[in-house]
């Protein structure tokens, strides 16, 4: 059996778990319709529409603390809308997140017995996790 990467947790929950935030966030609390959010997220309709119904993203929960930083990165994202350098730049740091790293680990420790103390993302010198 072929063992599942972090990377590969990151790029089927994680990421797409931050964009259904942000789209929620473009919507409800900057105004923006479906097809702005879409626009500025470099989505289709389809996918924001499917965020917004739970049908895509629905697995992770993301605590208050990272809402918030989410918030503030659509703040950003918001005001240089013409960018996709501050799209990119804002979902990295939201992923480096301490609280977002220890959910994608629980995701994958979850889904493989062997990783039940693993430790690698937060193993000192490995990477730099950005604090919250």
């Amino acid at each position: 059996m072929q063992e599942t990467m972090p990377q590969e947790i990151e790029v089927r929950y994680i990421l797409p778990a931050i964009r259904r935030e942000l789209a929620r966030i473009f919507i409800k609390e900057h105004k923006l319709s479906q097809k702005e959010a879409a626009k500025l997220l470099g989505l289709t309709e389809a996918a924001v529409s499917q965020y917004q119904h739970s049908k895509r993203a629905k697995e992770v929960v993301f605590s208050d603390n990272v809402i918030e930083e989410i918030k503030k990165s659509a703040e950003k994202i918001s005001k240089d809308r013409n960018s996709r350098q501050r799209l990119i730049a804002e979902i990295y740091r939201i992923s480096n997140l301490t609280k977002v790293k220890q959910i994608l680990c629980d995701l994958h420790r979850s889904q493989s017995k062997e990783l039940s103390n693993c430790n690698i993302c937060f193993e000192e010198g490995l990477i730099a996790i950005k604090t919250e």
